[in-house]
């Protein structure tokens, strides 16, 4: 299983198992498009991933894109070694919103929901 998804108030959170590289991503190309008409947020779950590449980034931003014109927002948690400094490195977390696991993005989202 490369990826299983639940919703976590009124989210969609998207857990991936595997590195996230071209042939993850070429498997789960029609995932990617189903997450990406969907008409809610997306938190990504990257906790178990130790490595992405150029596709994997790709498939992250085109997702991104897709979610951002419909007016919902993309949010990664879990970014370690390897991927957290990809992101690092290309900006990503400046674009996207990253968090260091599920916890931290839930009480921020909370706190969103308050203010």
């Amino acid at each position: 299983m490369l990826n299983e998804s639940y919703s976590l108030q009124n989210n969609v959170v998207v857990k991936l198992f595997e590195d996230l590289d071209a042939d993850a991503v070429s498997h789960m190309r029609d995932d990617l498009e189903s997450y990406s008409q969907l008409s809610s947020d997306i938190v990504i779950d990257l906790q178990e991933v130790n490595f992405i590449d150029s596709s994997g980034i790709g498939a992250i931003v085109f997702l991104y894109k897709r979610m951002v014109a419909k007016g919902k927002l993309v949010s990664v948690v879990g970014l370690n070694q390897q991927p957290k400094e990809l992101f690092d490195m290309l900006l990503l977390s400046r674009t996207i919103n990253c968090f260091d696991n599920l916890d931290n993005y839930i009480a921020q989202h909370m706190v969103d929901k308050a203010v």
